[in-house]
Parts: structure tokens; sequence; C-alpha cells
């Protein structure tokens, strides 16, 4: 299992030791990382223990930590992801949290609520309560569940594909987040 932070880059590791999987590198990998964008309030430790469920329900997980709604869509504007886990306590909240879920909606990412309660979610947007949702404390079950009902709807040949990284960069969010 990989964790790092949203925009930082990886940092080189020391000479003389070799790194186990090293996703950036050309060529055939032996083990695919499955990839999750996990947008929490990293002052929180709300979800402290659903990023050891993650290590347990997922083999081969990556998690890309993003602590704010900038850091969330500057990761999923640049990188693909298998799946975006969402707090709903991403400040301010409970609003910045729905924002960001509904924005990574709106570009086609697959999304799954993390909260105890969709009473928090706003009324204003329906789509989100058609979300899978898991609480902080999930267990692995309900985890491969919610991440499942996520991705089946972008495996149909309805729902377009995930942007490539890039691609976002120039989406009306982050522009409008700019001009602030």
């Amino acid at each position: 299992m990989t964790v790092r932070r949203a925009p930082r880059e990886r940092e080189t590791p020391p000479s003389g030791t070799l790194p186990v999987v090293e996703a950036r590198r050309p060529g055939p990998r032996s083990v695919r990382s499955f990839r999750i964008l996990l947008a929490h309030d990293a002052r929180a430790a709300t979800c402290d223990a659903l990023v050891r469920a993650l290590e347990e329900a997922v083999p081969h997980v990556e998690i890309v930590d993003a602590s704010s709604i900038d850091d969330a869509l500057l990761a999923s504007g640049t990188e693909r992801f298998d799946v975006c886990l969402v707090c709903l306590d991403l400040p301010p909240a409970p609003l910045g949290g729905a924002r960001l879920a509904s924005d990574l909606v709106d570009s086609n990412h697959p999304v799954v609520l993390v909260t105890r309660s969709l009473r928090w979610l706003p009324p204003d947007r329906p789509i989100l309560h058609q979300l899978p949702w898991i609480p902080p404390d999930a267990g692995a079950i309900e985890i491969t569940s919610a991440i499942a009902a996520a991705t089946s709807d972008c495996d149909s040949a309805i729902r377009a594909r995930s942007p490539l990284p890039g691609e976002t960069l120039d989406a009306p969010a982050l522009r409008a987040r700019a001009r602030r």
C-alpha cells in the first residue's frame, strides 16, 4: 500500500534502496495498484480508521490524501483514480465535501461519500443522494460494496470515461477557484 499527499511530488528513495513499485515508470508492471483519492479533513481523526480498513479491503491500494477541495480538484484533474472517497467533514463542513463531490460527479469520476448520515447533504444537489456512502468506521465488506456500486456506473457504455490527466485543468470549477 502507498499513501501520499495530493499535490506534492514523490521523494526519491535513498541511495541503496529500490522502490517496490514505481507508478510513473514506463513499461510493464508486475502489480497494478488500485488508486483512490481520499479527500478529508487531515486535522481530524475521523477517517483514520477508514484508511486502515481500505488497506485491508483493497489489495495493492495507492491512497492519495487530499486535505482541501483545491488539493482534491488538482489531483483529480492531473491524475486518474479508480474511485474518489469524499468525506463530508472536508472544510467548510459539510458544504465543502458536498461541493467537491458534486464537482467530481460532474466530471465523471466515481465517488463514494464518507459520512455517518445523508442528512448533511444539501437539498439543492439531489444527485449526491444517489451516491453510495459509507461511515468513516466502515469495515472491509462495506467499503468494497460501496466502491463496486460507484464504479459499476463507470463501466457502462452510457457514461463517459473519466478524464485523462490534464484534461480537466481548464474546468470551470478550477478557473472559478483561481479567480478567488
